[in-house]
């Protein structure tokens, strides 16, 4: 029951997300710029290196960000939430501790936040062959390892406000905040031009990526597990906040 109760709760935020990913892999695949100028679906065949440059800079570099903004309403949850929409007392009714209730919101949803980030990988090379392009599998589950863990932090921080603050959309406008923030203030030092932290070129590989001629895009590095183990850990300990303020709020 507190699983179906979980996914009932955002399934519709996970369906505005998928819906919304599906959509930009279908136009970044099938719409492409015509010799006339205009788009329109693909009728003569783009050389394979133009068709993997269009499909990193609308999916791995501008549907990411949608991806990240779209996450943080995903990690919307907590009593204080459902306090709001007075399903609180038929939730702490229940006959499970509140653990066990946060748990199985925070597990339905990390489960949700991985079927999305593998959306660009099962819909993009399936895609690519009715235009009679390819896109490497082993490229796009290269991104989608990277949305996953860059995405569990900002689950996690979603959460955590949303555990933490009163307030329809506090959490999401702080989380959103802190986020363009972070961005911000990496891309302007030395830290976070290195690439190493900032959130939004980490999912992307910017300034990883390298291109040879004729514009023949490349695998960037062996994904760089320490850095993405570190940000699970820190998505994880966020999690075990949450839980634990959650579990001590006087509701």
């Amino acid at each position: 029951m507190l699983w179906y109760k979980a996914w009932r709760e955002s399934r519709t935020r996970f369906a505005i997300t998928a819906c919304t990913l599906i959509g930009f892999c279908l136009f970044a695949v099938l719409f492409q710029p015509q010799s006339g100028g205009n788009p329109g679906l693909v009728i003569p065949v783009l050389r394979s290196g133009v068709f993997s440059e269009r499909i990193y800079d609308l999916i791995y570099g501008t549907a990411k960000g949608v991806f990240a903004i779209l996450t943080i309403f995903l990690g919307l949850g907590g009593l204080l939430r459902e306090q709001r929409n007075r399903t609180a007392i038929f939730t702490l009714s229940l006959p499970v501790s509140r653990f066990q209730l946060v748990g199985t919101q925070l597990a339905v949803g990390f489960s949700e936040m991985a079927v999305l980030s593998l959306l660009p990988a099962l819909l993009v090379p399936s895609l690519a062959r009715l235009v009679h392009q390819s896109y490497p599998v082993a490229e796009a589950l290269h991104f989608s390892m990277l949305w996953f863990a860059c995405g569990s932090i900002i689950y996690a921080a979603a959460f955590l406000m949303s555990v933490a603050l009163s307030g329809e959309y506090t959490a999401a406008v702080v989380c959103y905040l802190a986020l363009v923030l972070q961005a911000l203030v990496m891309s302007a030092t030395a830290l976070g031009r290195s690439y190493r932290l900032n959130l939004m070129w980490t999912m992307g590989e910017f300034g990883r990526m390298h291109w040879d001629s004729p514009h023949q895009q490349l695998l960037p590095d062996p994904l760089p597990w320490a850095r993405l183990l570190i940000l699970m850990l820190i998505a994880l300990c966020m999690l075990a906040v949450s839980s634990r303020i959650a579990a001590k709020q006087d509701l």
